[in-house]
């Protein structure tokens, strides 16, 4: 009702003991896709192969923690998406897919590197489909056309993070009024 203009009384009850740097586990799965926390913590990253014809691993024990494709070359690791609950229909269904296992990698790297731009890079790179690599979805999933654009440029996932570096400043000075936490 809030977007209506319509007006409530409403109290934010700050959590004690909390900061941005806390690190909470949640007890329960939020999603079949999302079975634990480093499908969480991966998430953000490996979301953007949406986008892409590349499987995330819906449909497989490792869902948002393993990253491939039929054609991709190079590469030990191999998953077959079937079709499970929560994951009826996945890209690359029945298909092996050859790839990189991402479920081994320490939380601390993950938290370190924040959106990890490398994995679609390396997708990319491997595949070899210029342009048919990205459906319109990826632009939506990341919220610009740079960021496909710079791929296809070959900028590294170091360089297209620095061309957001002045947005991310302004962003901070601009909420800090709003923060409840410290950071």
């Amino acid at each position: 009702m809030v977007a209506r203009k319509t007006t409530c009384q409403l109290t934010v009850i700050p959590c004690k003991n909390y900061t941005h740097q806390t690190k909470y586990r949640l007890p329960i799965a939020p999603s079949p896709n999302l079975p634990n926390m480093k499908a969480v913590y991966l998430y953000p990253s490996i979301c953007l192969f949406e986008g892409t014809p590349v499987s995330l691993g819906r449909g497989t024990r490792l869902p948002f923690q393993v990253y491939g494709h039929p054609l991709m070359k190079g590469y030990n690791y191999q998953f077959t998406p079937r079709s499970l609950p929560g994951a009826k229909n996945p890209p690359q269904l029945n298909q092996r897919c050859y790839g990189v296992n991402l479920s081994n990698l320490p939380d601390e790297i993950i938290w370190e590197k924040g959106l990890d731009l490398s994995y679609v890079i390396d997708a990319y790179q491997n595949l070899k489909m210029g342009d048919h690599f990205f459906k319109p979805f990826f632009n939506l999933l990341i919220g610009t056309d740079s960021v496909k654009k710079l791929i296809l440029e070959g900028k590294s996932a170091d360089e297209i993070k620095t061309t957001w570096q002045k947005d991310i400043e302004l962003f901070k000075i601009q909420r800090k009024p709003y923060l409840l936490y410290e950071e």
